[in-house]
């Protein structure tokens, strides 16, 4: 690429960074509490028979390895009493709707030892998550639920250092966008 439309990308890159800064809506007054989360799922097999998994989900507002962020629904049914509460109720939907969606969206890496296997699904999501549980239906044996989820998976790590360089160049801009505020 000629030296010129190189500068030319560059300038194009930055006030598209600059204006996505500032039109961020977690840049709104009032934002309060975490709204960007890490969460992984470890699925681990041996002699190719799912033994197990584990959902982890941690803060993550300074991660810039994710592609871009899209609304996902997702359904699904919880098998649960009809004597449950709420809250627990609504924590094994959750975990449910991240699993699936981890699942079928995430960055899948597999990892193999011996005859042991841990297909690992990696992504970012936002909060709130907007949850709907149905009410007890008998024949399925539980609730009815639907998730719509701000999902972003990660992305590969050979982009990594891309994704860095534009979010500190977004980081220096916002910091520069709080001197005049």
């Amino acid at each position: 690429m000629p030296c010129q439309l190189k500068i030319i990308y560059k300038g194009v890159l930055l006030s598209a960074l600059c204006v996505a800064a500032v039109f961020n809506p977690l840049n709104a007054k009032g934002h309060q509490g975490i709204a960007t989360y890490y969460i992984r799922y470890d699925e681990h097999s041996f002699k190719h028979q799912i033994t197990g998994g584990r959902l982890t989900m941690i803060p993550a507002e300074r991660d810039y390895r994710a592609e871009n962020f899209s609304r996902i629904r997702v359904a699904g049914k919880i098998t649960a009493d009809n004597r449950e509460s709420n809250h627990t109720l609504e924590n094994m939907a959750k975990k449910n709707a991240f699993i699936k969606i981890l699942e079928l969206n995430g960055l899948k890496s597999v990892t193999t030892k011996g005859l042991d296997t841990t297909i690992t699904y990696e992504a970012l999501v936002l909060s709130p998550i907007d949850l709907q549980i149905g009410p007890y239906e008998r024949n399925i044996g539980g609730y009815a639920y639907t998730a719509q989820i701000n999902f972003a998976p990660m992305a590969f790590p050979d982009q990594w250092n891309d994704l860095r360089l534009k979010f500190k160049i977004k980081e220096i801009f916002n910091d520069f966008i709080l001197l005049f505020k």
